[in-house]
C-alpha cells in the first residue's frame, strides 16, 4: 500500500466531512444558501421536522456519493497487494527496522478478493508450500475473472498478481 495514497484519502475524507457538516446553530437564519461542496446544499429558510430529516438524509447520501467518487478515483488500496508473501503468525525480527517490508508476511487465515484489478485481465493467485516459485510447490492456484477466496495456513506462501487487494474478514 502506498502511504502517500492513504494520507491523501484520509485528507480528502476529512475535507468532505468538514464541507458536509452543518452550520452553526446560532446563525442558521442568517446563513447563505451557497453549498460548501458541489454535492452538499444547506437551506437558509426555517424548515419543519420532516424537512430537516429529509435534508439530513440528502446530505448523508451526497456525502456517501462523494466518498464513493473519491474511492473510485483513487482505486482500491487497502489490503494485500500484488506480490509473494510468507504466511506466519510470528512477527519478523529485524536488526535494522528500515529493512522491513510491509508486504513480506501475512497472518494465517481466510482472504478474499473482488477479482481482477483490470477487467480486461484475470486475477492470478497461488498458495505454495515454499517460496521457491517452482510450479512443484503449488498447493492450489487459479486464474479468475471474479471473486476468489483462499485459506492460508502457517508456513505456506501466497502469490498474487493482477487482483484487487485481498482482505481478511474483520474478526
Amino acid at each position: 500500500m502506498n502511504a502517500r495514497t492513504t494520507v491523501l484519502a484520509a485528507v480528502a475524507a476529512g475535507l468532505l466531512l468538514t464541507a458536509c457538516s452543518g452550520q452553526d446553530s446560532t446563525d442558521d437564519a442568517k446563513a447563505s444558501a451557497s453549498p460548501k461542496t458541489p454535492t452538499a446544499s444547506i437551506s437558509a429558510a426555517p424548515i419543519g421536522e420532516d424537512s430537516a430529516k429529509d435534508s439530513a438524509e440528502k446530505t448523508l447520501e451526497d456525502f456517501e456519493k462523494s466518498l464513493k467518487d473519491i474511492d473510485d478515483a483513487l482505486g482500491e488500496t487497502l489490503g494485500v497487494q500484488e506480490g509473494t508473501y510468507e504466511v506466519t503468525s510470528d512477527s519478523p525480527d529485524y536488526e535494522d527496522p528500515t529493512e522491513a517490508l510491509d508486504d513480506e508476511y501475512l497472518n494465517p487465515g481466510t482472504y478474499t478478493t473482488k477479482g481482477p484489478a483490470d477487467s480486461s485481465y484475470k486475477c492470478y493467485w497461488a498458495q505454495m508450500a515454499d517460496g521457491s516459485g517452482d510450479s512443484s510447490s503449488i498447493i492450489a492456484n487459479d486464474l479468475t475473472a471474479g471473486r476468489a477466496i483462499v485459506v492460508l495456513q502457517e508456513g505456506e506462501y501466497f502469490k498474487t498478481s493482477g487482483c484487487k487487494p485481498w482482505t481478511a474478514p474483520a474478526s
